[in-house]
């Protein structure tokens, strides 16, 4: 099985695991909000919704992503064949742990967390010394662990139950920065490579702020639960990274690509992530419900700039042109009408509507990336080259 082509690379497998994941959960999640629970969970359900699309969907994706580029930052093998169908393997086995009975379910989450730690062994060509430019990936991933370690302990230490959704957030709030650090590697490159004319410009200074930024969001968030004035700590740092991160999209030429569907969806995306920022730190100081930044968070930031990477990952490695075509665009926008429905409806009082229209446009989404994409995904290259 594991010389099939689909294991032959990782995005290959895992954005299909990402793209089947997405339709299924948000389709099970829609039916429990009717009132229809066609698979009862052995906790909470919104436990189960927010830790899927944060460890089940998003980790698919970073495993894609990061170990296919991962091999031409690094230069090395990281991981196909027999390594891809064992990491894929344990992520799905995941997936059961909340369906499962009680006694069994602690098995399948050490199996959900023995993925991640099985991708940070395989990330250890990340951390030698002539890749110093890579650490922050492994940094990051280290506290996207943490974070979901923390996340399944919530569920079965009574005195720490109340963090899980925290601990889930966190997790959140790693992904996004997970997308913040690829934007910077890929966004600039490509608009200059495929825009004509386009010279998107990179400020030296303000990219030596990006990763400590980053630490120190991290950490204000971590804490936040251990008192209440951390609150206007946390919305300070995010704050700043909202501005930080608005002023560096600004200058990479967002509007020169207007006409490039597949790549200014990568923009939109991360025109989302400094949304997110910004209500995210007027969440902090009590301004605005949180609600809105987790979902512009989740479906805009995560979801849009994931979406994005999954359609041009899987053509470029593929040996297609990267060019999108009306399949994609149309899904473009349909995901990206998913989070404005979700955010704004709910803040004209008609919620339930807004988690209906969000969820099949959602699900439509990546319904038609699976039409369009899936057969690219487990068929050879159509040049012929290995991957």
């Amino acid at each position: 099985m594991h010389r099939l082509p689909v294991f032959a690379t990782a995005f290959r497998i895992f954005f299909l695991a990402c793209a089947l994941h997405a339709t299924a959960a948000i389709a099970l999640w829609l039916l429990k909000l009717q009132g229809l629970d066609l698979l009862p969970t052995n906790a909470a359900s919104v436990f189960w919704h927010t830790y899927e699309m944060v460890f089940g969907f998003s980790r698919a994706a970073i495993f894609g992503f990061l170990f296919t580029a991962g091999q031409h930052w690094s230069g090395k093998f990281l991981l196909g064949g027999s390594s891809a169908l064992a990491l894929f393997l344990l992520w799905f086995i995941g997936r059961l742990a909340f369906f499962l009975p009680p006694a069994l379910a602690p098995i399948a989450f050490a199996a959900d967390l023995a993925a991640s730690l099985f991708a940070l062994w395989r990330m250890r060509a990340f951390m030698g010394a002539q890749q110093k430019h890579n650490h922050a990936v492994v940094y990051l991933f280290v506290v996207y662990l943490l974070a979901q370690i923390w996340a399944v302990a919530a569920l079965y230490i009574p005195a720490a139950s109340e963090h899980f959704l925290h601990a889930v957030r966190l997790g959140l709030v790693t992904v996004v920065f997970f997308v913040a650090l690829i934007a910077g590697r890929v966004l600039p490159f490509f608009a200059s490579v495929v825009v004509q004319g386009a010279k998107p410009r990179i400020l030296p200074q303000l990219e030596k702020t990006i990763w400590p930024a980053i630490l120190a969001a991290l950490l204000s968030f971590a804490v936040l639960p251990l008192h209440p004035l951390m609150g206007k700590l946390t919305a300070f740092a995010f704050l700043a990274v909202a501005i930080q991160h608005g002023i560096r999209w600004y200058f990479w030429k967002p509007l020169a690509t207007l006409k490039i569907p597949i790549l200014a969806i990568l923009y939109v995306g991360y025109l989302w992530l400094v949304l997110g920022f910004l209500l995210l730190a007027l969440s902090f100081v009590g301004w605005l419900a949180a609600s809105p930044a987790w979902h512009v968070f989740g479906i805009g930031a995560a979801g849009v700039f994931i979406f994005g990477m999954m359609t041009r990952v899987a053509l470029g490695h593929t040996g297609r042109p990267i060019k999108a075509v009306a399949i994609a665009s149309a899904a473009y926008l349909t995901l990206n009408l998913a989070m404005l429905i979700r955010v704004i409806l709910p803040l004209a009082g008609v919620a339930d509507r807004a988690y209906l229209i969000a969820a099949l446009l959602w699900v439509a989404s990546f319904g038609l990336y699976l039409v369009k994409y899936a057969p690219i995904l487990v068929q050879p290259r159509i040049d012929g080259r290995p991957g």
